[in-house]
């Protein structure tokens, strides 16, 4: 039996990522919006259903009308959840770009009233498109406006120049002579480690290996399957894992609470800045990092007999 669930416009039928562009106009709200409490607690996802629609419209819009946004479409308001928790974005809102950044946005990313706004990034409304399919590629995205892309930081040079704006490549941390630059190492540790006698448990980082990470890795990567990797393992798969640091020479490192991190599969560190004798260098130069090149994803997780019942 299949199931279809209808988003916010009736008859709304788009596919593609990014091939609509959305423009929030509120030229013809009112100047003296209605006063409005939400009910709804802010740990609440209203996003992705239809019964939370009149949390930011005062009515339920429908297509060909206008969106009739509460507050005046003050994104403030309307975006109250996430500016709440600003300290966990990294773009300002609500400014104004100079002349010659505004000459650079692109069409399909509206300004407000001249203004940055979350709207000018993020393409909310295609939350509303009927398509099911899409829909758990377009959460993951953040209604990235032209979205999927590449990498994190591949939406930033829609408007900002690359050449500018470029991140930096911590994982190169040799220089021409295949000296170890330590402004590098510091970009993660505390403090510069003896790469020859230095035990993990001495290592000190300044954060969190998985926040560490996560400051240019995307949770949200292309293959969604490795952000479900971010927890703490199970005791069986604990036992695999020690065995495997034993029976292959290699070291598949936890962070402090103990859970997976994006280390322990690959290795972040460039090959010659730990010997090759110690077990930490193990996969600094093969694809991906993988502390272990081949199957490594079926030494962990082993192939187990399935019984199909039909």
């Amino acid at each position: 039996m299949l199931l279809l669930t209808t988003g916010c416009y009736t008859n709304t039928r788009e596919t593609k990522f990014g091939k609509k562009a959305t423009v929030f106009d509120t030229s013809k709200e009112g100047a003296e919006p209605k006063p409005f409490v939400s009910k709804v607690p802010p740990t609440t996802d209203i996003h992705y259903s239809a019964k939370y629609c009149t949390e930011c419209h005062a009515s339920v819009p429908r297509k060909g009308s206008h969106l009739q946004l509460r507050y005046g479409g003050d994104y403030r308001q309307l975006c109250r959840c996430h500016y709440s928790a600003s300290q966990n974005y990294i773009h300002p809102v609500d400014i104004v770009p100079s002349q010659d950044l505004k000459s650079a946005i692109p069409a399909a990313f509206p300004l407000q009233k001249g203004k940055v706004t979350c709207a000018t990034c993020h393409d909310i409304v295609v939350q509303c498109q009927d398509n099911q399919t899409d829909k758990i590629f377009l959460k993951e995205r953040k209604f990235l406006r032209g979205a999927p892309y590449d990498t994190m930081m591949a939406i930033c040079y829609e408007c900002h120049n690359k050449a500018d704006y470029q991140m930096y490549n911590p994982h190169l941390q040799l220089n021409a002579k295949k000296e170890i630059n330590k402004q590098t190492c510091l970009y993660c540790h505390a403090e510069m480690p003896d790469e020859k006698i230095t035990r993990l448990e001495d290592v000190k980082l300044i954060g969190n290996m998985e926040a560490l990470c996560i400051r240019c890795h995307t949770k949200e990567p292309r293959q969604i399957f490795h952000a479900k990797h971010l927890r703490k393992p199970s005791t069986e798969v604990l036992t695999t894992i020690k065995n495997m640091n034993a029976q292959h020479g290699i070291l598949l490192p936890l962070g402090e609470d103990g859970k997976i991190t994006c280390a322990t599969c690959h290795n972040p560190h460039q090959k010659g800045v730990i010997p090759d004798k110690r077990v930490a260098a193990r996969g600094a130069d093969q694809t991906r990092r993988h502390r272990l090149q081949h199957d490594m994803c079926i030494k962990c997780h082993p192939m187990r007999e399935l019984t199909v019942t039909y």
